[in-house]
């Protein structure tokens, strides 16, 4: 299954489970946190317009892209449209559309973790620093390795014709050691450091936003509210814990653009 299969089957806008709602909320949260409270901000892989959307209803000027036009079609056909200041449909790798420093905030959620190669993470990084303002924002989502090999470790266990179990505990060895399933990238902290460090970013947070309880979403659909509450206030009180952004199934990465010396 490619990308655009992938979205177009699973439409990840329309998950209405807890975990789900609850990773919204964290992001939420740590935008609130680390993001300045006005600006102009370009939403780079917008899916259906989610936070584009809760940008634009808190009165930054919001641009909304996405590589998929079924998603553009969404977000254009949805009342909220005329909130926006533009919607366009390209590749978050290629902005060439935009000026040079148009921007004071980027977002790239979801784009990161398809980049399965070096190159492809570095024009996503590249593409999105042009285009941001001096001491603008970044922002874009990660799956970490660990995350990912524990998944195929379970689809392993799980197979019991013994001809797929023995591929996929072959895949399994593969995942983790090449960090890439399927069209999946696990990304390390020390890759967002070294890539911070090489493109001038100053890095203010790694946080998870979808923890390693992704098999759990019956049980946590099945808590009262007060449970639920208390759920989502753990989550996001451990959610900074490097430790927790190290193995977590999503995190959010949150950094500022700075200007290079000769010093870096």
């Amino acid at each position: 299954m490619n990308m655009f299969e992938y979205y177009g089957l699973f439409r990840e806008e329309h998950n209405k489970d807890r975990l789900t709602q609850a990773e919204t909320k964290i992001i939420e949260y740590l935008f609130d946190k680390y993001l300045p409270a006005e600006g102009k901000v370009l939403d780079s892989a917008a899916g259906e317009g989610t936070f584009a959307f809760r940008f634009a209803e808190r009165g930054y000027s919001v641009t909304a892209g996405d590589l998929l036009s079924d998603h553009v079609e969404a977000i254009r056909s949805d009342s909220r449209s005329q909130m926006l200041a533009g919607t366009y449909c390209a590749s978050p790798r290629n902005l060439s559309q935009f000026e040079s420093g148009s921007f004071d905030i980027v977002l790239s959620l979801g784009p990161m973790y398809h980049a399965r190669t070096k190159a492809e993470r570095e024009t996503l990084v590249r593409e999105a620093l042009r285009v941001l303002s001096p001491e603008g924002y970044i922002a874009f989502t990660y799956m970490t390795p660990f995350a990912m090999t524990l998944g195929q470790y379970f689809t392993a266990v799980r197979t019991y014709n013994n001809l797929d179990k023995l591929k996929a505990f072959r895949k399994l060895a593969n995942v983790e050691k090449s960090h890439d399933c399927d069209m999946f990238y696990g990304m390390t902290l020390d890759e967002m450091t070294d890539i911070s460090r090489e493109y001038g970013m100053k890095i203010l947070t790694v946080a998870s936003t979808y923890g390693m309880l992704y098999n759990m979403v019956g049980e946590i659909d099945a808590m009262s509210d007060e449970e639920y509450k208390n759920f989502l206030q753990g989550q996001i009180a451990t959610c900074e814990d490097p430790f927790v952004a190290r193995y977590c199934m999503r995190g959010l990465f949150i950094a500022q653009k700075k200007q290079l010396d000769l010093f870096d």
